[in-house]
């Protein structure tokens, strides 16, 4: 499968489940299910069978070799994670769900990412004042970008009936945090195989919204998140200073404190 990511050619075998950029091979992580046992709506799914089976495959700083100084002057990593198309027991296959450590204030570091193909849902959740729970359901689909908000837990549904391959860009200095997402059995809700939404009873006082990827203002639509930042990397001070985002009419813009 050839994915044009226009700065760096992506090739992803899918017999091999190796990805290379620029034909270089990129290392990868593998979550199987037996690692998603805290997480998933059935748990009881897993057996000595399936236990093994690959779910989704993660490669880091893909394809950076050739301009890894542009990206390590700000901190940047950019991975694609690639996603099967998965029965999780009655579930959709998706990531396990992390949020990131404070930035600056009380607001986390964000993150952008980036649909190359197929479909998927991003659940974001946030607790609020009452100890309830903000969950915002975001569809996107090839070429949409959509920015992970600061102090928003995340999870990637691959909803298609492909493949799903996603890129991000993100901070390469800190450390995601899995545990409140196992502490929770998952996120604060699960996406069945008819796309139905099941709130995950460990969580208390629930708003949901569904939308469509919101628009990123200030980013080029037509250019890959990769081609953008090698480009422009001054675009993408944010992802550092969460500060500089600003939620209007809809869609995200940046402070004047950003340029």
């Amino acid at each position: 499968m050839h994915l044009n990511a226009k700065a760096i050619e992506l090739d992803f075998d899918e017999k091999t489940k190796k990805l290379y950029a620029d034909r270089i091979e990129i290392p990868s992580s593998i979550r199987k299910l037996s690692d998603m046992k805290d997480v998933i709506f059935n748990q009881n799914f897993i057996n000595n069978k399936n236990k093994d089976d690959g779910l989704y495959y993660m490669f880091r700083a893909a394809g950076q070799n050739k301009n890894d100084t542009i990206f390590e002057a700000h901190d940047m990593r950019y991975d694609v994670t690639v996603m099967m198309n998965y029965d999780l027991g009655g579930e959709l296959n998706k990531t396990f769900g992390h949020y990131h450590p404070i930035c600056k204030g009380d607001l986390a570091y964000p993150e952008l990412y980036e649909v190359i193909f197929g479909e998927v849902i991003y659940i974001m959740q946030k607790r609020v004042e009452n100890g309830g729970y903000d969950v915002k359901l975001v569809h996107a689909k090839a070429g949409d970008k959509v920015i992970m908000e600061p102090n928003y837990g995340h999870i990637s549904i691959n909803i298609g009936r492909e493949l799903l391959v996603e890129a991000n860009l993100v901070n390469s200095k800190f450390e995601s945090d899995y545990k409140p997402m196992k502490e929770m059995r998952g996120g604060a809700v699960y996406l069945t195989d008819k796309k139905t939404v099941v709130l995950n009873q460990n969580y208390k006082n629930v708003s949901i919204t569904h939308m469509e990827a919101p628009k990123v203002d200030f980013l080029d639509q037509n250019r890959s998140i990769y081609d953008e930042y090698v480009s422009h990397p001054e675009h993408f001070r944010f992802l550092n200073n969460p500060d500089f985002l600003l939620w209007k009419h809809d869609e995200w813009e940046l402070s004047s404190q950003h340029f």
